[in-house]
């Protein structure tokens, strides 16, 4: 069997060959790219190559296969300021076989929180409004509560502001106002006084956006529009209106869990109309203009002393972290970069944007389906091929029988067995082998050091395999955000190790 010291002076004579392979073909491989399909849209970065476009293509053309994956999905980066991969995969629309491409517009659900907040931003470094001033301040006709809250509270889910409830007065009908939307919840007292506890609330974007209408004088959407989506060029960004849609709208689907239409795509037919909410979760975007917006946060667009606040984990009464600061919430990946991101769901729609703020990298996923749990580590893995150089070793080849420890659903670890093949084509970890709980997830070598993706109906997930001699180990994570530690010093989802036999 192959020593890991071998596997190391190996990969250095292979990376050097890379390195050099990648600097001759270089000024090739964009003409190369282009000409593969009108749909596509890639440019190069200093430190992009062929090889890690085609490795994101890879995964998500694997991640579609998976029945549980929504019909169609969209993906953009930008690094530097610059869009350097969009591509759509999957259907828009099933019935008519319309293709998705990087024009095709999705629900954002949460991330329009994330699109208010840029909003938000702009009028705390215009200074026309003062985070930390009370909300009565701005609507005194506002119903009176049980204790008063700051801007910043109702930014953050501090402020004990209810989410969606059975107390809700939501009607089957347009809102025309933001003013008019606040009594669906305004009748509603809060659930905790303010800074106990962390609650996350849509209806609290809501009450937001109407302090920011009396805070800039103008109407909701139009702010959006004037301070945020007309100065990024966000041309695709807006209100979701059910009964006026756009042409590149997504058609909207459900992936059934269960019953007899279970992993089923079906169409919703008489979607929610969110007219109600569009600051929390009412608006249409796309992952190329979301990484315009995420980019606003580091190319001076809005000022460092506000993007700082604005990034500032929010506290508890108590002194704890909550790891949520104005709207965005803090992440890592599994290499311990800084992450700042939202994610969304909700009815035909599954949503993330993750910018990098170090690497001046961003990221943003879309599908038409509520699907995806783990939409936070897909894109970390889709960004790690643009953050890093590929340090590829020569990767071991074999078929271990393992023991397992995974997590089940009430976060406690239990034993199983299992099987991992390594063959270089289809590389694979079976779960509960020769059950009828069997379980085969597809590994996919992402050229860097000892890492794999693992192609999970919740999403591509990071993991780590291992060769010490003929001993195996490895982990797989799933870790989600916000997170007040990093992800890497986690539980895995599952850990496991066994004895490696080449079966050749």
């Amino acid at each position: 069997m192959i020593t890991i010291m071998k596997i190391k002076k190996r990969a250095i004579v292979f990376l050097r060959g890379l390195l050099l392979l990648a600097i001759i073909s270089s000024s090739s491989c964009l003409s190369q790219i282009k000409s593969e399909g009108k749909n596509k849209h890639f440019s190069f970065a200093t430190d992009s190559t062929k090889a890690s476009l085609d490795l994101v293509e890879t995964l998500m053309e694997e991640l579609m296969k998976l029945p549980d994956t929504p019909p169609g999905m969209s993906v953009a980066v930008s690094s530097n300021d610059e869009i350097i991969f969009a591509e759509g995969y999957g259907y828009s629309n099933l019935s008519t076989k319309q293709r998705v491409t990087p024009k095709t517009q999705f629900r954002a659900a949460s991330v329009s929180k994330i699109i208010t907040v840029t909003a938000l931003a702009k009028l705390m470094e215009e200074d026309k409004l003062n985070v930390n001033g009370f909300v009565h301040e701005y609507l005194p006709n506002y119903p009176k509560k049980a204790h008063p809250f700051t801007i910043k509270q109702l930014s953050g889910h501090l402020s004990g502001t209810p989410h969606y409830s059975n107390k809700d007065k939501v009607e089957a009908r347009h809102y025309h106002s933001v003013e008019e939307a606040l009594d669906v919840f305004s009748h509603i007292p809060l659930l905790s006084k303010p800074g106990d506890t962390y609650r996350y609330s849509t209806h609290a974007y809501t009450l937001l956006s109407r302090v920011m209408e009396k805070a800039s004088n103008k109407s909701f959407l139009n702010l959006l529009k004037e301070d945020v989506l007309k100065p990024l060029s966000m041309r695709s960004t807006g209100p979701h209106e059910i009964n006026n849609p756009t042409k590149d709208m997504t058609a909207l689907y459900n992936v059934h869990r269960d019953g007899i239409n279970k992993r089923l795509h079906t169409k919703i037919i008489y979607p929610e109309n969110p007219s109600y909410k569009w600051a929390g979760g009412g608006l249409i975007s796309t992952p190329s203009d979301l990484v315009k917006m995420a980019n606003s946060y580091m190319n001076g667009f809005i000022k460092t002393k506000v993007v700082d606040a604005i990034f500032e984990t929010q506290r508890l009464n108590s002194g704890e972290a909550t790891g949520v600061g104005i709207g965005w919430r803090q992440n890592w990946d599994m290499d311990n970069r800084r992450i700042y991101e939202h994610a969304g769901a909700m009815e035909g729609t599954r949503t993330v944007v993750s910018l990098f703020p170090d690497q001046k990298l961003a990221i943003s996923v879309m599908g038409n389906a509520m699907a995806l749990w783990r939409i936070e580590e897909t894109a970390h893995m889709l960004a790690l091929p643009f953050l890093t150089v590929a340090t590829p070793l020569v990767q071991p080849k074999g078929i271990a029988k393992l023991s397992i420890m995974a997590l089940n659903r009430e976060g406690k670890q239990v034993k199983k067995n299992g099987t991992l093949i390594l063959d270089g084509e289809h590389d694979r970890i079976i779960i509960d082998s020769d059950t009828e709980n069997e379980q085969a997830y597809k590994l996919i070598y992402m050229q860097r050091d000892n890492t794999y993706a693992l192609i999970h109906p919740h999403g591509i997930l990071y993991t780590e395999i291992s060769l010490d001699n003929d001993a195996v180990s490895g982990k797989t994570m799933y870790y989600a955000s916000a997170n007040v530690t990093k992800p890497s010093k986690g539980i895995p989802f599952f850990q496991f190790n066994g004895i490696l036999k080449n079966e050749n």
